[in-house]
């Protein structure tokens, strides 16, 4: 959790969008819905995001909030997994699949019928890479980042 918190800060200092913690009653209303909807539970280690930060842009990588969440000057509203879920339940190549973010040309995903994290094609839905863990997705688009706030972490412990 704590490199979760120094990758997070890094990309806030490269000008990420970052939004304040989700509210443990909004993450547990969104999971009970998700589950009424026939849509997989968050996953745990995605809940250690919302937590850390409920949802996220950075790079060309958004990482959904819970519920969709407006820019300060409106100019943009930031997707959530309770409306990114009208799509899955439209499209049967979604299905057991929950939407977690998006790249330009990618969607990321989580299969909890498989228990891993995928990154599709998002005009074929393909699968384009497996991932086990949520933290491999991050380390996957933000790799320079991340090695960088690990080494810095290290050299801080001397």
């Amino acid at each position: 959790m704590k490199l979760l918190h120094q990758v997070l800060k890094k990309m806030y200092e490269d000008y990420a969008v970052i939004f304040p913690p989700a509210d443990p009653k909004d993450v547990q209303k969104a999971s009970v819905t998700l589950i009424k909807n026939g849509l997989p539970a968050i996953p745990p280690d995605y809940l250690e995001l919302l937590t850390a930060s409920n949802g996220f842009f950075w790079n060309g990588l958004e990482l959904f909030s819970l519920t969709d969440q407006e820019r300060e000057n409106g100019a943009y509203t930031h997707t959530g997994i309770l409306s990114s879920y009208l799509l899955q339940l439209s499209n049967p190549l979604l299905k057991k699949k929950l939407v977690i973010g998006s790249f330009p040309e990618e969607l990321i995903v989580y299969d909890a019928s498989k228990k891993e994290y995928q990154i599709l094609d998002r005009a074929t839905y393909s699968v384009l890479l497996k991932l086990p863990r949520f933290f491999d997705v991050l380390y996957f688009y933000g790799r320079d980042l991340i090695e960088k706030s690990s080494k810095e972490s290290k050299q801080t412990r001397f």
